[in-house]
């Protein structure tokens, strides 16, 4: 019971390490992403284009920063054998990272998320348009899964920035493809959200592909027997 109290208030000093790291940087992406809402609630055509594609590359900076900065770059500028001299398992480390990452990104994706809900539904936008922005804000979640998952199982900057990429790039097509799909194409302009059986089937599968990856990455990092 002792090394259970233990450890959990080791886990717990390790997320507020990586908070205290980050938070300057979450709020100046949320002061950032408050402008691109403020962008987007002027209601045009035009402004809500550049505020979708301001506010998508955001949400991908923030997940990039927060996996780099916080699991990749503790090996690179040697943290690492600091974290060895304490008392805590490799996964203890390797869950409190995993904790801090999720928390660190999820928040604000989530309130951004909900801020470009909010101002589709008070403003003259189509709310037709609001499954699209729930399945490629899905899609990008999932997305920082993947390069969270290679970040916290290879900590090589390499192999991260490569699944970045290449997430990155399958995002274009994933949002043609959406696009281009009649049963959400026609209802893009529609003065309500119209979920059907094939947006609601992407959405699932996003969903499912997140939890996924992250249950997938929680049992191998059961097996680690070292931080290296």
């Amino acid at each position: 019971m002792t090394t259970t109290i233990h450890n959990s208030q080791m886990i717990k000093h390790l997320v507020m390490k990586d908070w205290a790291l980050m938070k300057k940087s979450i709020a100046a992406y949320m002061l950032a992403g408050i402008v691109t809402l403020g962008i987007m609630g002027m209601a045009t055509a035009i402004t809500f284009n550049i505020a979708a594609i301001l506010m998508i590359t955001l949400l991908i900076v923030i997940g990039a920063r927060s996996a780099i900065e916080s699991i990749v770059n503790e090996k690179k500028e040697q943290t690492l054998p600091f974290i060895l001299s304490l008392p805590v398992t490799p996964q203890d480390y390797a869950f409190a990272k995993l904790l801090s990452n999720l928390v660190l990104y999820f928040v604000p994706w989530l309130i951004l998320v909900l801020g470009m809900l909010v101002i589709i539904v008070s403003t003259p936008i189509y709310n037709g348009v609001i499954p699209l922005v729930i399945l490629v804000s899905a899609y990008i979640l999932a997305a920082y899964c993947c390069y969270l998952a290679t970040a916290l199982l290879t900590y090589s900057e390499g192999f991260t920035i490569s699944v970045m990429i290449v997430t990155n790039l399958l995002l274009n097509g994933f949002i043609i493809l959406i696009m281009r799909l009649p049963e959400l194409n026609q209802t893009f302009e529609a003065a309500t959200a119209s979920w059907n059986a094939t947006s609601l089937l992407i959405l699932a599968a996003l969903i499912t592909f997140s939890a996924a990856i992250l249950l997938l990455t929680g049992i191998l990092q059961k097996r680690l027997t070292s931080f290296l």
